[in-house]
């Protein structure tokens, strides 16, 4: 039986004390070319809305904690952003941030999408990929000098000035007392949390969401692949009733 029946069958025993927990762009968004252009996917919101009238829904992401929100807006979920991490850095490290945030866009070509986040800098190649390796000696030069730490995702790396946690931290402090935990991820950041699902004890299911850039390291440790299409309709037939839906 997959992985995923297997984790429904638990999880329909018990909604209540289930945990589903997602990643947030290229998982229950698109993506795209610059990160403020963001949205939840449409054919989410319904099922999303859906299913957190029965069980609890948490939202991970290195997003910052508002901009999470408004796109959540209308619905019960847990927002856990910028990884879990505080968003409130001290003055030293505000000026640090905001000294790093100037040098990228002055010392990196324009090219080079930098975005700013609450503890933080992310510098998007996505749009000039032949740029990665620069980009990536630019940011490593950075992380030695000033004792950051530096995290890879798709076509992105980030700077982080404080590191105190991750998605696999987040996602193993909210699955306590639970009796069935789904995660669904798209990307590099995501392998810590399906990690902490083999630790689990309970009935459990991780998802990769496909695209042309899904790393292969996720695949290989997710239970299953999915397109972000028949992620929605896995979600769908979460919910009572799920025959009258219309799925793809």
């Amino acid at each position: 039986m997959p992985q995923f029946a297997k984790f429904r069958d638990a999880y329909l025993v018990q909604p209540r004390s289930a945990l589903l927990a997602f990643d947030f762009d290229g998982t229950l968004a698109p993506i795209v070319a610059t990160p403020h252009e963001a949205k939840l996917d449409e054919n989410m919101y319904q099922p999303l809305h859906a299913l957190g009238e029965l069980t609890d829904i948490a939202i991970i992401s290195g997003r910052p904690t508002d901009y999470l929100r408004q796109q959540f807006a209308g619905l019960q979920v847990e927002i856990i952003g910028n990884y879990g991490r505080p968003e409130r850095l001290s003055p030293e490290s505000q000026v640090l941030l905001h000294e790093l945030i100037d040098r990228a866009r002055n010392e990196l070509p324009s090219s080079i999408f930098v975005e700013f986040k609450p503890s933080s800098l992310a510098l998007h190649f996505r749009n000039a990929p032949d740029l990665e390796p620069e980009v990536i000696h630019w940011a490593q030069i950075q992380e030695r000098k000033h004792s950051l730490s530096l995290d890879f995702g798709k076509s992105v790396v980030e700077l982080a000035i404080i590191n105190s946690s991750n998605k696999g931290k987040v996602l193993h402090s909210l699955a306590k007392g639970r009796t069935a935990v789904l995660y669904a991820g798209d990307d590099l950041g995501d392998i810590s949390a399906l990690k902490v699902l083999q630790q689990l004890q309970v009935a459990t299911c991780g998802l990769a969401v496909i695209s042309e850039q899904t790393p292969l390291e996720l695949s290989t440790i997710a239970d299953e692949s999915v397109t972000r299409d028949q992620l929605v309709n896995y979600l769908i037939s979460l919910i009572p009733g799920e025959d009258d839906w219309e799925t793809r």
